[in-house]
């Protein structure tokens, strides 16, 4: 347990394996609605430990001689509903912190953020000052920006969006700290988008045996070559816009 704080609603960090000594590191951002009430739920699938620990089963799964560790990063508070969650504010706040755990992870390590639905956009407005290598967003209402210059980041950016996703009808673009920005699938943003597999949903992205959790493992392990993407296999180069990416 890296950090816990029971008042309120309740923040919680913790580590699954061995950060200090880990090749590689994702650190996963839950979005709204999760706090300790459902931290170790094992039967919703808004379950940030669960979760986690699927993906670095499948981390180590794709990289058996390797050394690797996820962070579970509840470690801000998450807005309420959806009339909270379209407010910039908790995300900016959320950002500040999540920064400051980047730069206590060790530099030795490769770090990954996996940030998930409004956790995406706490990803994107952190991405400019953490201590990180790419950045993963699902399901993602945006991420605070215009733009993928405006993330102020050159490591590798990779988005996902599942066939029944809901959010792809989330409003875009933002007015007085109200809203997101352009999805980062849409045509032109520069992210590269992989595939999920017929995941249901919002909230399955990490999925046991899914596309989309191996995809993330993939990812967040340095094996882009495995990585299936939109438009065809990918390769272990710098993030670019991929060819028929969705657009949400």
């Amino acid at each position: 347990m890296l950090a816990f704080d029971e008042s309120g609603p309740g923040r919680i960090v913790e580590e699954l394996g061995d950060a200090a000594e880990a090749d590689h590191v994702a650190v996963v951002v839950p979005g709204n609605d999760n706090d300790l009430g459902n931290y170790f739920d094992q039967a919703r699938l808004t379950r940030p430990r669960a979760n986690a620990a699927i993906l670095l089963e499948e981390m180590r799964r794709q990289a058996p001689t390797e050394r690797v560790a996820v962070v579970v990063w509840v470690g801000y508070r998450t807005p309420r509903g959806f009339g909270e969650a379209v407010m910039r504010a908790p995300a900016e706040r959320g950002a500040r912190d999540l920064v400051r755990l980047t730069r206590f992870l060790p530099s030795s390590a490769r770090v990954t953020l996996v940030g998930h639905s409004y956790g995406a956009v706490v990803c994107g407005l952190a991405l400019s000052r953490a201590r990180v290598d790419e950045c993963v967003v699902l399901g993602s209402p945006g991420l605070g920006v215009r733009d993928r210059d405006a993330l102020g980041f050159s490591g590798n950016l990779w988005a996902a969006l599942g066939p029944k996703d809901w959010i792809r009808f989330f409003p875009r673009g933002y007015v007085g700290g109200v809203g997101h920005g352009p999805s980062p699938l849409r045509s032109g943003f520069g992210a590269r988008v992989f595939t999920t597999g017929d995941i249901p949903g919002h909230c399955s992205y990490y999925r046991s045996g899914s596309e989309s959790v191996r995809n993330i493992a993939r990812i967040a392990v340095g094996r882009y070559e495995r990585v299936s993407v939109v438009g065809g296999r990918s390769e272990p180069v710098p993030a670019v816009e991929v060819p028929g990416s969705v657009v949400a």
